[in-house]
């Protein structure tokens, strides 16, 4: 496909010499900073509250300012950075989660449709959970009940979107059979292929009675690349033709067709 075949000719002019073989670059420096200083900052937010309150809100305001250029990096980053495609992935995300509990899974260079998904929600809760914080500590808002509640709701459910996007990482890893956390922290991600190059090459020979046996087929990988987001058709449709509409009446020749010579 599109992105294979992409990621397979972009090896060599973006795979550095001290790198590992057979991945590409897919998340860059600033959003693999971004993602681990937000989930430091959360960590801090998470377990600091009503007992380390000035630390409590110095990581908050840290998370206010990740999330601002997390914002302006969506449209200005590099491709998988970006927001330009996460209202068809989005679209794409129940269909996707469906195919996932049956163990059907293609493999995305980027976020996936469930990964998007957790972006916009966690984003979402973020700022929820932010801005009434602030609210919640300034002299107009202090002690008002749902500044309160919408603070501490926002907070649980940030909480159980980490479990549940801890839980979906190591899961994906093993139905994908890669590292993702790794990715994370290197920013390469695994090309087609490249597992089974590394499977023939290490697949030893053997011989029964002096006869070798035949060496088992190679179980081809099962996680296939697949676009940003898959096509929603699976055959293009055919072009109908146009009915041929009445013949055209030629047209007179003006003046400057005449100077010209044309129609003598």
């Amino acid at each position: 496909m599109r992105d294979a075949g992409q990621a397979s000719r972009s090896i060599s002019s973006e795979t550095p010499a001290n790198s590992r073989p057979g991945t590409v670059a897919v998340w860059d420096i600033p959003l693999r900073v971004w993602h681990w200083a937000l989930a430091a900052f959360v960590l801090v937010a998470c377990v600091t509250p009503n007992t380390f309150d000035r630390l409590h809100r110095l990581a908050g305001y840290a998370v206010i300012g990740l999330l601002a250029f997390r914002l302006i990096w969506g449209w200005i980053g590099s491709r998988h950075s970006l927001f330009e495609r996460i209202s068809l992935k989005l679209r794409a995300a129940p269909r996707y989660m469906m195919s996932i509990m049956r163990g059907e899974t293609g493999r995305y260079l980027g976020l996936n449709p469930a990964g998007a998904a957790m972006l916009i929600a966690m984003l979402g809760l973020l700022i929820i959970s932010t801005i009434s914080g602030v609210m919640q500590v300034s002299l107009r808002f202090f002690g008002v009940w749902w500044v309160e509640d919408a603070h501490a709701l926002s907070s649980n459910a940030i909480i159980a979107l980490i479990a549940v996007h801890v839980l979906g990482t190591l899961w994906m890893s093993v139905l994908q059979r890669e590292n993702l956390v790794r990715a994370m922290f290197t920013g390469r991600k695994r090309v087609p292929g490249s597992a089974r190059a590394v499977m023939g090459k290490t697949r030893p020979a053997a011989s029964v009675a002096g006869a070798d046996v035949p060496e088992p087929a190679e179980r081809a990988e099962r996680i296939s690349v697949v676009p940003d987001l898959p096509p929603s058709r699976a055959t293009p449709q055919p072009a109908v033709a146009k009915p041929a509409g009445p013949p055209r009446m030629p047209r007179a020749l003006s003046v400057h067709d005449r100077k010209l010579g044309l129609g003598n």
